[in-house]
Parts: structure tokens; sequence; C-alpha cells
């Protein structure tokens, strides 16, 4: 009888052991899952984390300041995405009617979704965030008081199809340099009040004129052309007016 009821007790205590055995191994397992799954949490508030910083790079990006701009930063620059131009695309082609990019360095693109780019009306006038400008090559006439207002304004490229420039260009501007495109062919309008001047700060400039100009109504720039041009002719007649010319 003794014998018997110490087999039971045995065979009793191993079931109870193998009981504690399962629950043990459950209860990691259910650790082990829950585990996983703050990892997985944790790392997707990462990538969440991750993704809306570089979101807030692109909005906080910083950009070179008027004085560290060179022209150098514009020529290498890329072209403005369509983006940063309010325009009416229901045209065969784009005229850009306002810029509202804040990137100071502005590279107007030949195209937008196929269709040429063929003018910028007033734009950027009194746009005071502006400090260089690269006119794109499907533009052919520049109109007066372009940039006029843009206070911070110091580099202009016209593009290699800008046949008229008008005047008041430039007026209440920092322009400290302007380049012209061979091809041009009219700078200013005849006009005393639509003359094309330097800003009074850079009043005396220099301005390279290329052989393809044959009308000029400016003021106030040392003129910079071959002997004999019709440039150096303009400046001779023009004196007055502060115009001056330098033979290259």
């Amino acid at each position: 009888m003794k014998k018997r009821l110490l087999i039971l007790g045995m065979i009793f205590t191993m079931a109870v052991s193998s009981a504690g055995c399962g629950s043990s191994s459950s209860d990691n397992a259910g650790k082990t899952d829950q585990t996983k799954q703050t990892a997985n949490v944790q790392d997707s508030q990462k990538d969440e984390s991750s993704d809306s910083k570089s979101d807030n790079d692109k909005k906080d990006e910083k950009y070179k300041s008027a004085d560290e701009i060179t022209m150098d930063d514009l020529m290498s620059h890329d072209e403005t995405p369509a983006e940063d131009f309010e325009f009416n695309d229901g045209r065969d082609d784009i005229i850009i009617d306002k810029y509202v990019g804040k990137d100071p360095i502005v590279v107007i693109p030949d195209e937008i979704d196929g269709k040429k780019v063929v003018g910028f009306e007033s734009a950027f006038t009194l746009n005071n965030n502006i400090v260089a400008v690269k006119i794109g090559n499907n533009v052919q006439e520049v109109e007066k008081s372009a940039f006029s207002g843009c206070k911070k304004l110091k580099y202009v490229v016209m593009g290699d199809s800008v046949k008229t420039i008008g005047g008041r260009m430039f007026a209440q501007t920092n322009l400290q340099e302007l380049v012209l495109n061979d091809g041009v062919q009219k700078i200013g309008q005849d006009d005393s009040n639509n003359v094309f001047a330097p800003p009074s700060s850079n009043s005396g400039m220099d301005l390279k004129i290329p052989e393809s100009v044959t009308e000029l109504h400016v003021a106030e720039f040392n003129l910079i052309g071959k002997s004999g041009s019709y440039a150096e002719q303009y400046a001779n007649e023009h004196a007055d007016a502060g115009v001056t010319f330098t033979a290259e």
C-alpha cells in the first residue's frame, strides 16, 4: 500500500513539474513576441522621424547670403524648378507671371513641361530676395522695368535669343555685372523716362556691347567694345549722359 502511494506521489510531482515548464515556455514566447512588436514600433517611429527630419531640412534649406553669391554661382546653378513660378499653362508657350521661390539664384528654364518659356513680364519686380538671374534661351524680349526694385540683385545674364531689352531695368537694384548675349540688337528705349542705366550706386559700371547691337539708348555706362564700333560712336555722341567708351 505504501509502495503504491509512493508511486502515485511521484507521478503527481512529475505532472506538476511538466505543467510548470510548459507555462514558462509559453510566457517566454509571449515576452519574445512583445519584444519584437516593441522593436518594430520603435523602428517605425524612427523611420517616420527620419522622413520628417528630411522634409524639415528641405523646408529650412539655407541659401547663401547676397554677399556670398558670385557670378560663378549663377553660371553653375541648376535650372529653377517649375513649382517656383506662377504661370498660365493653357497656352502653347509659357510666360512666367511671378517668381515664388526662396532661392536667391534664379535660372529661368528654356522649357516647362515641354513648352517654351518665352517671357517673364514683371515676375521679379520689387522682389527683395533675388540676387542673381540667368534668363532662358527662348526669351526674345526683356521688358522695361523687369527687375526694378529688386534691391539685392547683383548679377544678370541674358539668354541666347534676347533681341530687345527695355529701359529702366535696374532702378533701385544693386546691379554689379550684366552679361549681354551675342545677337542682342536693341538696348533701352528712345524715351528719357525709359533710358537703360545702371543703379545710381554703380554709376559708370562697365557694359560690354556685342557687335550685333544696332540701337542704344543708355546712360551712365562705360561701354566696352571694338574700336570704331557703333558702341564707340554712341559714347562719343552721348558723353553728356555719362556714357564713356573703352576699347577691348
